[in-house]
């Protein structure tokens, strides 16, 4: 199965203005064969300045959105058959871009810095110029630690982090509210839909 150097590009040019309607931000969309099929997978997120999920409504709704169109451009893919997928992220998402850091306000996250300090800590907040402040914490599932004193906050710019990953937490802190996330949850799955 050959499919066009342009094909992802023909996605995009189609997918972009259809997610930026919906009002969100279009994380990727590409064009792939497997398994003998021709796979169309578009990513959607929530725009930067916003925390929480997208809904699996507006997935679903934008899914046949994308298929319509898709389906109604023959020069797409030569008309040929392809299984489409959109969907978000997922819960647990690596952070690689400052809008990903951006999106994942109030969250807690896996880091491992440049000189190989990993921590845990929750994202309080991403500066103009791209410094994370975060604050420490017990990873999740380990009995807390007794301190005599707060943890203090840590600033760490973007291009100290070698990784960053956030971590599922089913019961996020009653303070969570307060933080400078606003309306961050971790609860949501992975929304998906495929069509």
């Amino acid at each position: 199965m050959t499919i066009a150097p342009d094909a992802s590009e023909s996605l995009r040019t189609t997918v972009v203005p259809l997610v930026e309607r919906a009002g969100l931000f279009c994380e990727d969309a590409a064009v792939r064969p497997r398994g003998g099929r021709t796979q169309v997978t578009v990513v959607v997120d929530l725009p930067e300045d916003r925390t929480g999920s997208v809904d699996l409504d507006t997935v679903a709704a934008l899914s046949r959105e994308i298929s319509d169109a898709l389906d109604a451009d023959d020069a797409f893919l030569g008309g040929a058959a392809y299984d489409l997928e959109v969907g978000t992220p997922g819960a647990e998402r690596t952070l690689t871009a400052p809008r990903h850091f951006r999106r994942s306000r109030g969250r807690l996250l896996a880091l491992r810095t440049q000189d190989g300090r990993e921590l845990t800590a929750r994202l309080l907040d991403v500066s103009d110029d791209d410094t994370a402040r975060v604050r420490p914490q017990d990873p999740p599932g380990t009995k807390p630690r007794t301190r005599s004193r707060p943890v203090a906050d840590l600033e760490l710019p973007l291009a100290d982090i070698a990784s960053a990953r956030v971590l599922i937490e089913f019961s996020p802190p009653a303070d969570l509210e307060d933080l400078p996330a606003g309306d961050a949850d971790d609860t949501h799955p992975d929304d998906q839909v495929e069509g």
